[in-house]
């Protein structure tokens, strides 16, 4: 069956396929930004180690192609996974404290800024540009960072969390206006390109040099490919979801005709 909006031509197939996506995705970077939010404590590992593997077969099940750095994220928290099932629970998780404050709170010989601003800004420097340019784009969508949470708005966690945001918009807007979707798309791909991809694989490969730790090594790997199969994935929903979908001539950003509705 087939249904046109606004002149989109849209089957029941393709939206199937665009929401099994989009909840995949949204699962996804959830995932990756509860591993750089904070400490891992007993629940939340448990709940990582069956979400991890039943999110990488999702990929599998839907034959995409995954990229080298998503594949040895992957074979490196399998094994980390099967290790921690015969050690001892809590000394794991105080391994992985350590390991976090050591990596992310300065505590640590070898530290990496999980920040953009730190990354893009020549003063490397906190609360520089890319911090504004995603306090806006948060803005944008109506997302407010909890109040309880401390860091910088343009630290990798909250990054993280809007796109995941983002997946769940162009999920609750795909079966009424999948032009409406396709705009959302349209806004994680611009996020992706203009901040995510320019520093996350700088910041995975200070983390693969700084720690000898299986989880955060696995974790930088998955990372790093995933921002980049992602981009390539939103592409192809882009024009699966919306064919009218374009480049524009100045940045070669993909754009879509969507017109906010007056309010």
């Amino acid at each position: 069956m087939e249904r046109s909006t606004r002149g989109v031509q849209v089957t029941e197939e393709s939206n199937a396929t665009a929401a099994v996506l989009n909840q995949l995705r949204a699962g996804f970077y959830l995932f990756l930004s509860r591993s750089f939010s904070r400490e891992l404590d007993r629940d939340t590992l448990k709940s990582m180690d069956k979400a991890s593997e039943a999110l990488i077969e999702a990929f599998d099940l839907l034959e995409i192609s995954l990229e080298k750095d998503f594949q040895t994220g992957r074979k490196l928290l399998r094994t980390f996974f099967e290790q921690i099932r015969h050690e001892d629970e809590k000394g794991v998780i105080a391994e992985l404290a350590r390991c976090y404050a050591s990596l992310f709170l300065g505590v640590g010989s070898k530290t990496v800024s999980p920040c953009e601003s730190l990354y893009r800004s020549e003063a490397r420097r906190l609360f520089q540009s890319s911090h504004f340019e995603v306090q806006r784009a948060y803005q944008e969508i109506g997302m407010i960072k909890n109040e309880q949470y401390n860091e910088p708005d343009d630290h990798i966690a909250v990054e993280l969390s809007y796109m995941a945001r983002l997946c769940e918009l162009a999920q609750e807007a795909l079966g009424e206006s999948p032009d409406r979707s396709a705009h959302y798309l349209c806004l994680q791909k611009e996020f992706l390109e203009k901040h995510l991809l320019s520093w996350i694989p700088d910041f995975s490969r200070d983390l693969l040099e700084a720690t000898d730790s299986p989880f955060y090594r696995g974790m930088a790997h998955l990372l790093n490919g995933y921002v980049k199969l992602d981009n390539q994935l939103i592409e192809s929903m882009i024009q699966e979801i919306d064919p009218t979908a374009y480049f524009d001539s100045e940045g070669g950003k993909r754009r879509t005709r969507f017109i906010p509705e007056n309010k």
